[in-house]
């Protein structure tokens, strides 16, 4: 980083900030640094630097929560572009998305997964099967998602990560739909446990297939309901 210079203060920290930010200095989901290693950085005022992360929560890029802080929510406005059309999009289109994501990277973890990404997704199935039984249904969908997103992770593709990252708010929001409409049932613990099993055996092809059976039932149950509401 470089020492902001006259002009006007707070667009030079807006860009010198949007810089790191899409560069991926700063990973998704962590917190920014503090603001005196900002201010110090960066040469500015606290004023400053405030107004200028006002400007990136504005924008997408930064996220402040009550109790944990500034963090980093996008790296791109391809990212945040994703964001506001995944909350426009409706829930099939969610889940389509989701398809080629997830059926892609499923296939790419079969054959690079470690095993201590094995052995957390044995973990997080075990505890995702666990909330099931669970009054909480937050804690039954940050399970369901943690598995899929170590899934993403483990395909080894930092742009699957990347994009899979961007569209997670909708991916939240379409589990928590899902659970109006269908039941956890013992179809869709097999199915998750197929997938795992997939993964574990190295098999790309039975991967893959594990995942467009689950999310092309969900697909075709939801086609289906809106047809006959239709009639």
């Amino acid at each position: 980083m470089e020492k902001v210079q006259s002009k006007t203060l707070t667009e030079q920290a807006l860009n010198q900030l949007e810089q790191l930010l899409e560069s991926g200095e700063w990973p998704v989901g962590e917190k920014i640094p503090s603001e005196p290693v900002l201010m110090d950085t960066l040469g500015i005022s606290r004023n400053t630097l405030r107004e200028a992360i006002r400007s990136l929560v504005h924008a997408g890029y930064l996220e402040t929560r009550q109790g944990i802080g500034t963090t980093v929510k996008s790296h791109s406005g391809l990212d945040r572009a994703l964001r506001k059309r995944m909350r426009a999009g409706d829930l099939v289109e969610v889940l389509e998305l989701r398809l080629a994501f997830e059926r892609e990277a499923a296939e790419k973890a079969a054959v690079r997964r470690t095993d201590e990404q094995l052995g957390e997704m044995r973990r997080l199935l075990a505890l995702w099967q666990e909330a099931a039984e669970e009054p909480d249904p937050g804690a039954f969908v940050r399970r369901d998602i943690a598995f899929h997103q170590l899934v993403i992770r483990a395909s080894g593709n930092t742009m699957f990560m990347e994009m899979y990252d961007s569209i997670i708010d909708s991916v939240h929001q379409s589990v928590y739909n899902l659970m109006d409409l269908n039941d956890l049932n013992h179809k869709d613990i097999r199915m998750h446990t197929e997938l795992l099993s997939a993964i574990e055996a190295r098999d790309p092809e039975k991967a893959s297939e594990c995942v467009k059976k689950y999310l092309g039932a969900l697909i075709d149950q939801i086609n289906s309901s809106e047809h006959n509401r239709k009639k």
